[in-house]
Protein backbone atom coordinates (compact mmCIF):
# COMPACT_ATOMS: atom_id res chain seq x y z
CA UNK A 1 0.00 0.00 0.00
CA UNK A 2 3.15 2.48 0.80
CA UNK A 3 4.24 1.49 -2.56
CA UNK A 4 1.58 2.31 -4.28
CA UNK A 5 0.56 5.68 -2.50
CA UNK A 6 4.21 7.19 -3.88
CA UNK A 7 4.15 5.23 -7.26
CA UNK A 8 0.43 7.48 -7.37
CA UNK A 9 2.51 10.60 -5.92
CA UNK A 10 5.24 10.47 -8.39
CA UNK A 11 2.79 10.16 -11.49
CA UNK A 12 0.30 13.07 -10.08
CA UNK A 13 3.86 15.04 -10.38
CA UNK A 14 4.58 13.72 -13.52
CA UNK A 15 1.77 14.73 -15.23
CA UNK A 16 1.67 17.88 -13.36
CA UNK A 17 5.10 19.07 -14.81
CA UNK A 18 4.11 17.99 -17.95
CA UNK A 19 0.80 19.69 -18.39
CA UNK A 20 2.86 22.79 -18.51
CA UNK A 21 4.86 24.57 -21.39
CA UNK A 22 8.40 24.98 -21.39
CA UNK A 23 11.34 25.31 -24.06
CA UNK A 24 13.58 22.57 -24.19
CA UNK A 25 15.15 23.58 -27.06
CA UNK A 26 15.90 26.03 -29.22
CA UNK A 27 16.54 26.61 -32.98
CA UNK A 28 18.72 28.89 -34.71
CA UNK A 29 18.99 28.33 -38.73
CA UNK A 30 19.62 24.94 -38.92
CA UNK A 31 20.95 24.22 -35.67
CA UNK A 32 18.90 23.11 -32.54
CA UNK A 33 20.34 23.59 -29.09
CA UNK A 34 19.21 22.22 -25.26
CA UNK A 35 17.19 24.91 -23.62
CA UNK A 36 15.75 23.65 -20.55
CA UNK A 37 14.04 20.81 -19.58
CA UNK A 38 12.36 20.39 -16.64
CA UNK A 39 11.96 16.65 -16.69
CA UNK A 40 15.53 15.97 -16.36
CA UNK A 41 17.77 19.10 -16.09
CA UNK A 42 16.63 20.41 -12.57
CA UNK A 43 17.70 17.46 -11.04
CA UNK A 44 21.42 17.21 -12.77
CA UNK A 45 24.16 17.32 -10.41
CA UNK A 46 26.34 19.74 -11.31
CA UNK A 47 23.51 21.90 -12.67
CA UNK A 48 24.07 21.80 -16.07
CA UNK A 49 24.56 24.98 -18.42
CA UNK A 50 21.91 25.87 -20.51
CA UNK A 51 21.32 29.37 -23.23
CA UNK A 52 17.70 29.09 -21.44
CA UNK A 53 17.66 30.25 -17.88
CA UNK A 54 16.75 27.47 -15.34
CA UNK A 55 13.32 27.07 -13.54
CA UNK A 56 12.77 24.84 -10.59
CA UNK A 57 11.18 21.37 -11.62
CA UNK A 58 7.76 22.70 -12.12
CA UNK A 59 6.93 24.65 -15.48
CA UNK A 60 4.10 26.23 -14.03
CA UNK A 61 2.82 29.82 -14.00
CA UNK A 62 3.93 32.75 -12.11
CA UNK A 63 0.61 34.86 -10.82
CA UNK A 64 2.40 37.91 -8.94
CA UNK A 65 3.49 40.22 -11.40
CA UNK A 66 5.84 41.85 -8.87
CA UNK A 67 7.24 38.38 -8.07
CA UNK A 68 10.85 38.07 -8.87
CA UNK A 69 10.13 34.97 -11.06
CA UNK A 70 8.48 37.55 -13.23
CA UNK A 71 11.75 37.96 -14.98
CA UNK A 72 12.86 34.60 -16.11
CA UNK A 73 11.33 32.07 -14.71
CA UNK A 74 10.12 30.38 -11.49
CA UNK A 75 13.39 30.49 -9.64
CA UNK A 76 14.88 33.62 -11.42
CA UNK A 77 17.19 33.74 -8.39
CA UNK A 78 19.08 30.77 -9.59
CA UNK A 79 21.92 32.17 -11.82
CA UNK A 80 23.34 29.28 -14.85
CA UNK A 81 27.20 28.46 -12.69
CA UNK A 82 28.96 28.99 -16.32
CA UNK A 83 28.87 31.64 -18.69
CA UNK A 84 26.97 30.05 -21.84
CA UNK A 85 25.29 31.83 -25.12
CA UNK A 86 23.86 31.35 -28.58
CA UNK A 87 25.50 33.03 -31.13
CA UNK A 88 23.08 34.73 -33.81
CA UNK A 89 23.56 37.31 -35.93
CA UNK A 90 21.20 40.27 -36.23
CA UNK A 91 18.27 40.01 -38.59
CA UNK A 92 18.50 36.26 -38.12
CA UNK A 93 15.73 34.37 -36.09
CA UNK A 94 15.20 32.56 -33.15
CA UNK A 95 13.05 30.07 -32.57
CA UNK A 96 11.55 28.89 -29.29
CA UNK A 97 10.32 25.33 -29.39
CA UNK A 98 8.48 24.53 -26.71
CA UNK A 99 7.03 20.82 -25.74
CA UNK A 100 3.39 21.41 -25.54
CA UNK A 101 0.74 24.52 -25.09
CA UNK A 102 -2.74 23.91 -24.22
CA UNK A 103 -5.21 25.16 -26.68
CA UNK A 104 -7.62 27.57 -25.01
CA UNK A 105 -4.63 28.74 -22.73
CA UNK A 106 -5.52 32.28 -24.97
CA UNK A 107 -3.12 35.43 -25.07
CA UNK A 108 -0.47 36.87 -26.57
CA UNK A 109 3.43 36.16 -26.97
CA UNK A 110 5.65 39.02 -26.02
CA UNK A 111 9.49 39.02 -26.91
CA UNK A 112 11.57 41.65 -24.95
CA UNK A 113 15.76 42.04 -25.31
CA UNK A 114 18.11 43.05 -22.72
CA UNK A 115 21.71 43.87 -23.22
CA UNK A 116 23.91 42.60 -20.60
CA UNK A 117 26.59 44.26 -19.10
CA UNK A 118 30.17 43.73 -19.64
CA UNK A 119 30.46 41.00 -16.45
CA UNK A 120 28.15 38.65 -19.13
CA UNK A 121 24.62 36.79 -19.32
CA UNK A 122 25.08 34.27 -17.07
CA UNK A 123 26.27 36.59 -13.70
CA UNK A 124 23.01 38.95 -14.39
CA UNK A 125 19.72 38.48 -13.12
CA UNK A 126 18.51 41.15 -15.43
CA UNK A 127 15.81 42.16 -12.62
CA UNK A 128 17.05 45.96 -11.77
CA UNK A 129 17.10 48.88 -13.41
CA UNK A 130 14.97 49.35 -16.84
CA UNK A 131 16.96 47.22 -19.19
CA UNK A 132 14.30 45.97 -21.42
CA UNK A 133 12.60 46.39 -24.65
CA UNK A 134 10.12 44.69 -26.96
CA UNK A 135 11.44 44.04 -30.08
CA UNK A 136 8.44 41.46 -31.43
CA UNK A 137 4.21 40.58 -30.42
CA UNK A 138 1.73 38.72 -31.48
CA UNK A 139 -1.71 39.26 -30.28
CA UNK A 140 -5.03 37.92 -32.00
CA UNK A 141 -4.74 38.13 -35.69
CA UNK A 142 -7.08 36.50 -38.25
CA UNK A 143 -9.54 35.06 -35.57
CA UNK A 144 -7.23 33.60 -33.30
CA UNK A 145 -4.73 34.30 -30.67
CA UNK A 146 -1.25 34.14 -31.09
CA UNK A 147 -1.09 31.29 -28.19
CA UNK A 148 -3.31 28.93 -29.97
CA UNK A 149 -1.70 29.54 -33.44
CA UNK A 150 1.47 28.34 -31.55
CA UNK A 151 -0.76 25.25 -30.48
CA UNK A 152 -2.46 24.62 -33.91
CA UNK A 153 -0.45 25.85 -36.39
CA UNK A 154 2.88 25.92 -35.46
CA UNK A 155 3.66 22.62 -34.05
CA UNK A 156 4.63 24.47 -30.80
CA UNK A 157 7.30 27.09 -31.97
CA UNK A 158 7.84 30.50 -32.17
CA UNK A 159 10.00 32.40 -34.15
CA UNK A 160 11.54 35.65 -32.89
CA UNK A 161 13.01 37.52 -35.06
CA UNK A 162 16.72 39.73 -33.55
CA UNK A 163 16.45 43.22 -35.35
CA UNK A 164 19.11 43.79 -38.18
CA UNK A 165 20.38 47.00 -37.07
CA UNK A 166 20.96 45.82 -33.25
CA UNK A 167 24.41 46.37 -32.02
CA UNK A 168 26.68 43.28 -31.26
CA UNK A 169 27.08 41.91 -27.85
CA UNK A 170 25.80 39.80 -25.55
CA UNK A 171 21.54 40.00 -24.53
CA UNK A 172 18.65 38.17 -23.03
CA UNK A 173 15.92 37.52 -25.20
CA UNK A 174 12.66 37.38 -22.86
CA UNK A 175 10.35 35.36 -24.70
CA UNK A 176 6.72 35.15 -23.12
CA UNK A 177 3.26 33.71 -23.47
CA UNK A 178 0.90 35.26 -21.11
CA UNK A 179 -2.45 33.21 -20.81
CA UNK A 180 -5.48 35.21 -20.15
CA UNK A 181 -8.31 32.38 -19.80
CA UNK A 182 -8.35 33.34 -16.39
CA UNK A 183 -7.60 36.86 -16.36
CA UNK A 184 -11.07 38.39 -15.80
CA UNK A 185 -10.65 38.21 -12.31
CA UNK A 186 -7.52 40.35 -10.83
CA UNK A 187 -4.81 37.94 -10.24
CA UNK A 188 -5.87 35.67 -13.06
CA UNK A 189 -3.40 36.20 -15.59
CA UNK A 190 -0.89 33.22 -15.58
CA UNK A 191 2.70 33.83 -16.92
CA UNK A 192 5.26 32.29 -18.54
CA UNK A 193 8.39 33.63 -19.17
CA UNK A 194 11.56 32.13 -20.54
CA UNK A 195 14.76 33.81 -20.87
CA UNK A 196 17.46 33.06 -23.66
CA UNK A 197 21.25 34.06 -23.35
CA UNK A 198 22.60 35.19 -26.79
CA UNK A 199 25.61 36.61 -28.52
CA UNK A 200 24.31 38.99 -31.20
CA UNK A 201 26.87 39.74 -34.22
CA UNK A 202 26.89 41.89 -37.34
CA UNK A 203 24.18 44.15 -37.08
CA UNK A 204 24.43 47.89 -36.68
CA UNK A 205 25.37 50.73 -34.40
CA UNK A 206 21.53 50.76 -32.81
CA UNK A 207 21.57 50.24 -28.73
CA UNK A 208 18.26 50.68 -27.36
CA UNK A 209 18.84 52.22 -24.09
CA UNK A 210 15.77 50.10 -22.25
CA UNK A 211 12.16 51.25 -20.93
CA UNK A 212 10.94 48.27 -19.38
CA UNK A 213 11.83 46.36 -15.70
CA UNK A 214 11.15 42.97 -14.41
CA UNK A 215 9.64 43.23 -12.21
CA UNK A 216 7.49 46.80 -12.18
CA UNK A 217 6.77 46.62 -16.11
CA UNK A 218 3.48 44.75 -15.41
CA UNK A 219 0.69 45.90 -12.63
CA UNK A 220 -2.06 43.26 -12.38
CA UNK A 221 -4.72 45.93 -13.22
CA UNK A 222 -3.29 46.59 -16.84
CA UNK A 223 -5.88 46.14 -19.26
CA UNK A 224 -4.16 43.89 -21.23
CA UNK A 225 -3.75 41.97 -17.74
CA UNK A 226 -7.22 41.68 -16.42
CA UNK A 227 -8.90 40.84 -19.23
CA UNK A 228 -12.12 38.94 -20.42
CA UNK A 229 -11.11 36.53 -23.54
CA UNK A 230 -14.61 35.26 -24.21
CA UNK A 231 -16.05 38.67 -25.08
CA UNK A 232 -16.13 38.10 -28.71
CA UNK A 233 -14.18 38.69 -31.41
CA UNK A 234 -14.21 42.48 -31.49
CA UNK A 235 -12.88 42.99 -28.06
CA UNK A 236 -10.53 40.48 -28.94
CA UNK A 237 -8.97 42.58 -31.98
CA UNK A 238 -8.85 45.59 -30.04
CA UNK A 239 -7.10 43.83 -27.07
CA UNK A 240 -4.07 45.91 -25.98
CA UNK A 241 -0.75 43.80 -24.41
CA UNK A 242 0.96 45.34 -21.58
CA UNK A 243 5.00 46.46 -21.76
CA UNK A 244 3.81 49.15 -24.32
CA UNK A 245 4.67 48.86 -28.13
CA UNK A 246 7.96 47.55 -29.70
CA UNK A 247 10.75 49.52 -29.20
CA UNK A 248 10.93 52.79 -31.86
CA UNK A 249 13.71 52.63 -34.22
CA UNK A 250 14.31 48.73 -34.52
CA UNK A 251 14.15 47.46 -38.16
Amino acid sequence: MFKSSIAVAALALISQVAAHGYVPFVKIGSQVLPGWDVNTDGYTTPQPSRIVRATKPDSGFIADVNSGDITCSIGNSKLPPTEITATVAAGQTVTALWNTWPVGHYGPVLNYMARCPDSGCSKWKGDSGSPWFKIQQSVYENGQWASDTLAKKSDFSYAIRIPSNLKAGKYLLRHENLALHGATNIGGAQFYPVCIQLNVTGGGSFQPTGNLNFPGAYKATDPGIHFNPYQGEAANRAYVPPGGPVYAGLQ
